[in-house]
């Protein structure tokens, strides 16, 4: 028997656009900012995709800084999945709970990718500076 698994490449990444993780913040922030009515989640959702926008393009210019973007990013996961918890337990009853589960789920699942995108340019960092 053969339990072998095909082997399938990612495609390149030649743009942030690229990025997953960049895609599934995009869909999560849109989601939110059509769902909930709050300014302040709002614009944290909306900012996420846009710093991880920003950290790839420091990533070879200023690996420090764009290591330090992913951490905010990160940060900001975590902060967005309390509000959205909070805004599910005490202002919406017009939301389904669906909603935001999905959506909470949706960020602790990028915020590990982050991590190990951070983690994958450490180490491409060390790699290019020998």
């Amino acid at each position: 028997m053969n339990y072998q698994k095909s082997y399938y490449p990612k495609r390149p990444v030649k743009s942030f656009q690229d990025l997953e993780v960049y895609q599934k913040l995009l869909a999560v922030s849109v989601a939110i900012a059509k769902r909930i009515k709050s300014e302040k989640v709002t614009a944290m959702a909306l900012d996420l995709p846009v710093k991880v926008a920003t950290a790839h393009s420091l990533r070879f210019g200023d690996q420090a800084r764009a290591i330090e973007a992913l951490e905010e990013v990160m940060l900001n996961c975590n902060i967005l999945a309390v509000y959205l918890e909070q805004y599910r337990d005490i202002k919406n009853r017009t939301i389904e709970p669906e909603f935001f589960e999905e959506q909470i789920k949706n960020l602790l699942s990028v915020r590990m990718r982050i991590l190990h995108l951070q983690n994958s340019w450490k180490k491409f960092a060390k790699e290019y500076a020998k």
